[in-house]
């Protein structure tokens, strides 16, 4: 085999090496949690906090309610004891339970309302948790297939490493050197097949000279872009 031939099986494993290497950086980057997943735990970390906050809400309310009962009772009984005779300590009985009576409305109004702040806070944390439940078990699922490949992957380089070791052992270094220079400055194209008289590198048109010399392996720069010609096998 050709040195130029050998330079484009070079060119190949070198071509499919980045291409592989640059999948596994996508397979490994998607491995990573996305932000819709993560997206989909904040909401469940906000539902679980609001709802928290309105049964906390709820309670002190309800105790507060239940200590004004409570107390009202105790006025109320305490007023219609007959046990109190001072005219002015039976007003002041009748002005408390009248301002517990309408702290009661009050509260009564204030729990209402934060039961529906719990019902709602219920059913948003049902809804975070269901789709969070949704999303995780579709990311899993890729999970599998993505480490399924990243370890395809990580067999194929080590394969392409030990062939392109075995590839630059059977080029001279003075080739090898040429095609690492016109691999850098020319996108990783170093070679370019020849299609009958066309470099298809550049498209250009090669001097029927460069074609004959192209053919009997001998290795020749195409006039257009530099790269290596190598003949259609």
């Amino acid at each position: 085999m050709s040195q130029v031939l050998m330079l484009y099986r070079l060119q190949e494993i070198d071509t499919e090496y980045r291409e592989k290497k640059l999948r596994l950086t996508e397979v490994l980057r998607a491995q990573k949690e996305t932000e819709v997943l993560l997206a989909a735990r904040r909401r469940v970390e906000t539902a679980v906090t609001q709802l928290k906050k309105w049964r906390a809400q709820h309670k002190d309310l309800s105790l507060e309610l239940e200590s004004l009962n409570t107390k009202a009772k105790r006025s109320e009984d305490r007023l219609y004891s007959g046990n109190v005779k001072n005219p002015k300590e039976l007003s002041d009985l009748q002005n408390e339970i009248q301002a517990l009576g309408r702290r009661r409305n009050v509260l009564e109004d204030e729990i209402l309302e934060v039961m529906m702040k719990v019902e709602d806070a219920e059913t948003e944390q049902r809804v975070a948790d269901d789709a969070l439940i949704k999303i995780e078990t579709q990311w899993q699922r890729a999970q599998t297939g993505l480490k399924q490949e990243q370890n395809e992957l990580a067999l194929r380089l080590h394969v392409l490493t030990g062939q392109r070791q075995q590839q630059v052992a059977l080029i001279s270094a003075e080739n090898l050197t040429l095609y690492n220079n016109l691999s850098q400055k020319r996108g990783g194209v170093a070679v370019a097949k020849l299609q009958e008289n066309m470099c298809l590198g550049c498209r250009l048109t090669v001097s029927a000279n460069k074609v004959k010399a192209v053919n009997e392996g001998q290795l020749v720069s195409c006039g257009g872009c530099g790269r290596i010609l190598c003949p259609q096998v």
